[in-house]
């Protein structure tokens, strides 16, 4: 025996038992088969959540241990790869448990492949947590997209990062007309959305502000916007964005203004003729007793003023039956707004007196 030798013995034993003291101790599979791809060695501790002992399945088929001849069985055919000299990793599902497996060809010197080493980590709970991420993920994804609000994301520079279903049906665009364009461009205050967009970036929160949004028919939308600044350990990610939409109750606030001041307009009208309708009278009667005594060459200028009286009680007619107000048309612009009696106004709608 040559010197030392019986201590390398030892050793070489303790390092055979502290490999299988790991296996026992580590939550894996570890096996070996033949080129026959019969098992020829089986450890880890994993084994005992399917129920098996160290080498219980030694002796057995790979095909028997699985229950399957089926060629396009992945594990049969990550089995036949590695006989061909490839290693192959792929997850598996097996007795309610999720593994990661590494299969690789079983290289013995110069005798070739001799068989397959497989590796079984066992990812069960890693894979419960990843699915319950990607459900969460999934959820998150269809709350922002299908949100009754308006939703989307802005880059540093203004770009449109993301945005959602409920924004793009109230405007009309194609998601690929929004993403990647600048916000600005349907933004029809321009000054406005750029100095809000600087606010957000110095880091502060903007809330419930009109905004007027152009849509791709051209159309004018009424939004109130509140917007904030997502950061990570004080780095800007993103400035996220929501619009409610308040077109129509725009339209009804109009609405009401405009009845407001017909009503205010019409009882003015209405008062103001009421106040010339009287003096109107005595007029319209005086012309009367003056064309009694008048000579005939006065008759023309009485008949014109007999128009011109009912010139006048046409106006008040009309000044009692408003029904809308329309300026008139081709007013000069620097003179203020005059009301167009005759398109304001229902004909017949009115009495004078």
């Amino acid at each position: 025996m040559r010197p030392g030798g019986g201590l390398l013995a030892i050793m070489d034993a303790m390092k055979e038992i502290d490999f299988r003291l790991l296996l026992e101790q580590l939550p894996a599979i570890v096996w070996a088969t033949d080129r026959d791809l019969r098992f020829v060695y089986s450890r880890g501790a994993g084994l005992v959540a399917l129920g098996l002992g160290a080498d219980e399945v030694v002796g057995l088929s790979l095909s028997d241990y699985l229950g399957t001849r089926d060629p396009a069985d992945p594990t049969l055919t990550a089995h036949r790869v590695a006989l061909e000299g490839m290693p192959t990793v792929y997850d598996f599902e097996h007795e309610g448990r999720v593994y990661r497996v590494h299969v690789e060809p079983w290289r013995a010197g110069s005798a070739g492949i001799v068989g397959v080493l497989g590796v079984a980590l066992d990812i069960t709970e890693r894979a419960r947590i990843e699915a319950a991420l990607a459900r969460s993920e999934r959820a998150l994804a269809d709350f922002f997209e299908n949100a009754a609000l308006g939703l989307h994301w802005i880059g540093a520079d203004g770009t449109v990062l993301r945005v959602n279903q409920t924004e793009l049906d109230l405007l009309g665009y194609a998601r690929e007309d929004y993403v990647g364009s600048h916000i600005a461009d349907f933004h029809v205050d321009r000054d406005q959305i750029t100095d809000i967009l600087a606010r957000l970036v110095r880091g502060e929160a903007v809330s419930a502000w009109e905004a007027r949004l152009r849509a791709r028919d051209g159309s004018i939308k009424h939004v109130l916007m509140s917007a904030n600044v997502l950061r990570e350990e004080g780095r800007f990610v993103h400035i996220r964005c929501f619009s409610r939409d308040i077109t129509d109750r725009r339209r009804m606030e109009e609405a009401r203004r405009e009845a407001d001041l017909l009503q205010h307009v019409a009882s003015l009208a209405h008062a103001a003729a009421h106040e010339i309708n009287n003096p109107l009278a005595v007029i319209h009667g005086s012309i009367d007793l003056i064309a009694r005594t008048a000579a005939p060459e006065m008759k023309p200028r009485l008949d014109a003023c007999r128009e011109a009286v009912a010139r006048v009680a046409e106006i008040l007619d009309r000044m009692n039956s408003l029904a809308r107000l329309q300026p008139s048309q081709g007013w000069p612009a620097d003179l203020p707004a005059m009301l167009d009696l005759k398109a304001s106004s229902t004909p017949g709608g009115g009495e004078t007196r």
